[in-house]
């Protein structure tokens, strides 16, 4: 374990530590199955685990009611690079979750579209939350900002103002950072988004997929395996769904822990 976060450290200064999970002296949850996923998608539980609590759909879990995801976001969400719509990893994720949580009627709908900075996002974010009610959104962002030329104020306030309006809705929402790839441009600035992202999620106690940490170990691994498309920005299939059952094992373990 010191070994991980000491290498952990090296690639993400600080989130190793910030965003483990507080010690607990309750039970630990019981062993979520990993049955048929890819041994290159599996992470130590550190990257894994978010942190904050989803309490509506642990209590939809728990009571046995339905369960719609909205996940939104840019090309990351919409499946870019993958061969066909459905190796994106909403419908990965979907297919994960209720093999993880079995019974559960889950739903995931994408609202991926490529390319999108995070005001427009939030701008349909908005409408789809009243529109359709899900009981938790997924927001994939960071990425496009960082590339575009969008200055980090002007993007951490438009991240506050979408996580208070999820949350003052009543659901829950977990936050997706950005993906790592190599020869990013202007890696100082992409890095100021992505620790940006963790640190208004410590503030707002809401939860984060560590998709940058996560996509660089697997990339620091001794015999990476590759998950990104030819265009070596977005992911392939493989990415994709080693993604989908990485937050899907992060999101069952945390709504089965609540829900005990």
């Amino acid at each position: 374990m010191r070994s991980f976060l000491l290498a952990l450290a090296l690639i993400l200064p600080g989130a190793a530590l910030a965003q483990s999970a507080p010690p607990s002296s309750a039970a630990p949850p019981p062993p979520v199955t990993t049955d048929n996923v890819p041994a290159a998608c599996t992470v130590p539980d550190e990257l894994r685990a978010l942190q904050f609590a989803l309490p509506r759909m642990a209590t939809l879990i728990q009571e046995k009611q339905p369960v719609r995801i909205l996940a939104i976001g840019s090309s990351s969400t919409a499946g870019i690079g993958a061969s066909v719509p459905a190796h994106a990893y909403p419908p990965r994720l979907a297919a994960a979750l209720r093999r993880l949580l079995p019974g559960a009627d889950i739903t995931v709908r994408n609202d991926g579209i490529g390319g999108e900075v995070a005001s427009t996002t939030l701008a349909r974010m908005k409408r789809a939350v009243v529109d359709w009610a899900p009981d938790v959104v997924l927001w994939q962002i960071g990425t496009n900002d960082a590339l575009q030329g969008i200055t980090a104020q002007a993007f951490t306030g438009i991240l506050r103002e979408g996580i208070d309006f999820v949350l003052e809705q009543g659901r829950d929402l977990v936050l997706i950072n950005p993906q790592y790839f190599p020869r990013t441009p202007k890696e100082e600035l992409y890095m100021t988004f992505v620790q940006s992202i963790e640190r208004v999620a410590m503030e707002k106690r809401v939860p984060m997929m560590r998709r940058y940490a996560i996509m660089r170990y697997w990339q620091a691994l001794p015999q990476p395996v590759l998950m990104l498309s030819e265009d070596g920005f977005h992911m392939n299939d493989l990415g994709y769904q080693c993604m989908a059952e990485v937050l899907a094992g992060g999101i069952a373990r945390r709504v089965t822990r609540e829900s005990q």
